[in-house]
C-alpha cells in the first residue's frame, strides 16, 4: 500500500524528512542571512543575491506564473493516481483516484491510500470517513498516528500552496550553481545537462517530522530549469545542516507534462527518488519509488470551512 507521506512527497514535490544521517555529505553552502523567517518578505531576494541569480529567477517566476502577477493559493484540489515500488524494484503497488483538498490555513480532506476513506481536519476536529459514510472522530491515543499524519499532510499542502507561485516564497539566500552539488543517477545524466541549477534556501521549505515536530534545521532545494522552457524539470529536496546536506533526508523528484492550471504551470507527471545509502558513497537509485500522474487540478477552488466537516 502507499503511504500517505510517499503520495505527498510526489504530489507537492516535497521530502518528508527521515532520521538525519550520522554523516552527512557537505555541499557548497551559499552566504547566509541573518533575516529571521518572520522578517523575510515573500518574493524579495536577498540584497547578497547575484545578477545572475536574479535573472534566473525571473525566468523561472515567468516560466511558471507568466508576466502578469498571480494572487495566492489559498485554495485548491488535485486528484491522481500513482504507481509505487518498493527499494530495489522487488514490488510494485497502484493508488486510484486520489484526492486532497485544502482550504487555508489548515483544512485538510484527504483521500490517498485506501479507496473510499477520507480524512478530514476543519471546524469541527479531525474526523475519519469510511467507505459506507460512517464517521469516526480521530481523538484520543488510538489515533495519535492518523493525527501525526494529518499534520504532515496539512504542512506540505500549505508549502504547496505557497510555492505553486515563486512570488510567495520567502528566500534566505539564492545561488546559480553549474552542476548539481549531489550524486546523480547514471540514466539521469544525459538529461540534466545544460540545466541551470538554482540553490535555495527558505523557511517555506520546513519539513515536519515523524516525530510531528518540526524540524530546526532549514531545507534547501536545488532546481534545475530546462534550458530552452525554464520550467523546472529536475529537483532535490534536502535538510541544510548549516551548509551540510543530510543526505538520508534527500529527495530527487523528476516533473513532466506541464500544463497551464488557473494561471500556472503544472506538472502532471512526477517522478520521486529516494537515496541509495547502500552504496558508498551515496547516490540517488536508479528505479524511482514514486510515479504519480495527475488527473485534474484546481488552484482556485470555491471551497468554504464547511465543506470539511464530516
Amino acid at each position: 500500500m502507499l503511504s500517505p507521506a510517499h503520495v505527498l512527497l510526489a504530489l507537492l514535490a516535497l521530502g518528508l524528512a527521515q532520521d538525519p544521517a550520522p554523516t552527512p555529505a557537505p555541499v557548497p553552502a551559499p552566504t547566509p542571512e541573518t533575516a529571521t523567517p518572520a522578517e523575510l518578505v515573500p518574493g524579495a531576494l536577498p540584497e547578497t543575491t547575484s545578477a545572475r541569480a536574479r535573472e534566473v529567477w525571473s525566468a523561472l517566476r515567468t516560466a511558471t506564473t507568466g508576466t502578469a502577477p498571480q494572487a495566492k493559493v489559498t485554495a485548491f484540489e488535485l486528484s491522481f493516481d500513482a504507481r509505487g515500488w518498493e527499494a530495489g524494484g522487488r514490488g510494485e503497488a497502484d493508488f486510484n483516484d486520489g484526492r486532497i483538498r485544502f482550504l487555508a490555513p489548515g483544512y485538510i480532506d484527504s483521500s490517498l491510500e485506501v479507496k473510499g476513506r477520507r480524512r478530514l481536519r476543519g471546524p469541527q476536529g479531525d474526523w475519519m470517513v469510511d467507505a459506507e459514510g460512517r464517521k469516526l472522530r480521530l481523538q484520543g491515543i488510538d489515533y495519535e498516528q492518523d493525527r501525526a499524519e494529518l499534520d504532515q499532510i496539512v504542512h506540505v499542502a500549505r508549502t504547496f500552496a505557497s510555492l505553486v507561485d515563486a512570488g510567495n516564497l520567502r528566500v534566505r539566500s539564492l545561488a546559480v550553481l553549474e552542476a548539481p552539488p549531489f550524486p546523480l543517477p547514471k540514466s539521469m545524466l544525459e538529461r540534466a545537462q545544460g540545466f541551470a541549477w538554482l540553490d535555495i534556501v527558505s523557511p517555506d521549505f520546513a519539513i515536519a517530522r515523524k516525530d510531528k515536530v518540526q524540524s530546526t534545521r532549514e531545507v534547501r532545494a536545488w532546481i534545475g530549469l530546462d534550458a530552452t522552457t525554464k520550467l523546472p524539470r529536475m529537483a532535490v529536496v534536502a535538510e541544510d545542516d548549516k551548509g551540510t546536506l543530510v543526505h538520508e533526508s534527500a529527495s530527487l523528484l523528476l516533473f513532466d507534462k506541464y500544463k497551464p492550471v488557473d494561471g500556472f504551470q503544472v506538472p502532471f507527471d512526477v517522478q520521486t527518488f529516494a537515496p541509495d545509502l547502500t552504496r558508498s558513497p551515496w547516490q540517488f537509485a536508479e528505479k524511482a519509488k514514486l510515479r504519480l500522474y495527475v488527473k485534474s487540478a484546481s488552484l482556485r477552488a470555491p471551497l468554504e470551512p464547511t465543506a470539511f466537516v464530516p
